[in-house]
């Protein structure tokens, strides 16, 4: 569902007084799911008679997450999970008593599928016995990782939206993958060398965007460990959206080689290429290719060399060039 249809189906229930006590919202944790749980949240809190009007103190209050009345939960330290003592102490301990402002509470877990089994359990709880006028949000790219006990206990919201990998590394990913010199070893090993440069860039544009969250953020005060981990799973998320990259072009090969209509085809920018390379592959090998970047992904959440297995992953793969 796209982010104002949503917004608009949970407003009308919150208007007539028959809100979910959780919703769990499917999408990029720091894009659209964030902005959709501002917003639900403005509703609850705005001030205004036509809420929510986005500009009174309780809306910037939500934006900036200081609200008193709204209890906000994020992985942390080195593991980067929700512990068990934080859902304890920041949430159940919170919601449980009475609100500041005399109407309601919410509590947000931002990266719920990081819940353990433990924390994951001492949620469960109260999300089956929420206190009066208490909502629950959700936020997770990753539902599979959740207990199907708190899935099943919340209202699931999908998000549409196309993720894309940023710009420099869009072009450059999508250019080496259309470079017509894929015929000999020596040039797949130049362009998984590429690739990897790719890679290389992005993890240090995750550095840099934690260190500008902890200057913007004077409440931060992480050492070494928390700031490494912190790092880590941002890049993970930045290196999300490259395999996305990578499996897109290849899916496309898939589209064209299976019949389907141009239209199906998310690089139109390069659809000529894609034509010619489908026409000199198998069926067989254009699903070869899936597999093998499901599977380079996979590799990729291990304690591997990510250089090996990118460079093992593209000498694999068939490119259909000449």
């Amino acid at each position: 569902m796209r982010v104002d249809d949503t917004f608009q189906m949970v407003k009308r229930a919150i208007d007539r007084g028959r809100p979910a006590h959780g919703y769990l919202i499917i999408g990029p944790v720091r894009g659209v799911a964030m902005e959709l749980a501002v917003r639900i949240l403005q509703v609850l809190f705005c001030k205004s008679d036509h809420a929510p009007c986005g500009s009174c103190d309780s809306c910037r209050h939500v934006v900036e997450r200081i609200e008193a009345d709204i209890h906000w939960v994020f992985p942390e330290k080195k593991s980067r999970v929700i512990s068990a003592e934080q859902i304890r102490e920041k949430l159940i301990n919170e919601v449980t008593k009475t609100s500041f402002s005399g109407g309601w509470k919410a509590g947000v877990l931002v990266g719920a599928d990081r819940l353990n089994e433990s924390s994951a359990n001492a949620f469960l709880k109260t999300l089956e016995e929420p206190p009066e006028k208490t909502l629950f949000l959700l936020l997770s790219d990753a539902p599979q990782q959740l207990l199907p006990t708190i899935v099943s206990r919340c209202q699931r919201i999908d998000l549409d939206e196309v993720r894309e990998l940023g710009e420099p590394w869009k072009s450059r990913v999508i250019e080496t993958l259309a470079s017509p010199l894929l015929g000999k070893p020596l040039e797949g090993l130049a362009m998984s060398n590429v690739l990897f440069s790719v890679l290389d860039d992005i993890k240090r544009k995750a550095e840099q965007l934690v260190k500008d969250e902890a200057l913007n953020d004077s409440k931060v005060d992480d050492d070494d460990e928390v700031f490494d981990a912190k790092v880590s799973a941002r890049y993970r998320e930045l290196r999300t959206d490259f395999l996305l990259t990578l499996l897109r072009w290849f899916r496309d090969l898939f589209v064209l080689k299976a019949g389907g209509d141009s239209t199906l085809v998310f690089n139109r920018a390069k659809l000529d290429v894609l034509k010619e390379r489908a026409a000199r592959l198998t069926l067989a090998q254009v699903l070869y290719n899936l597999h093998a970047v499901e599977e380079l992904a996979r590799q990729m959440e291990k304690s591997l060399s990510e250089e090996t297995v990118l460079a093992y992953a593209i000498d694999r793969i068939h490119h259909g060039v000449t």
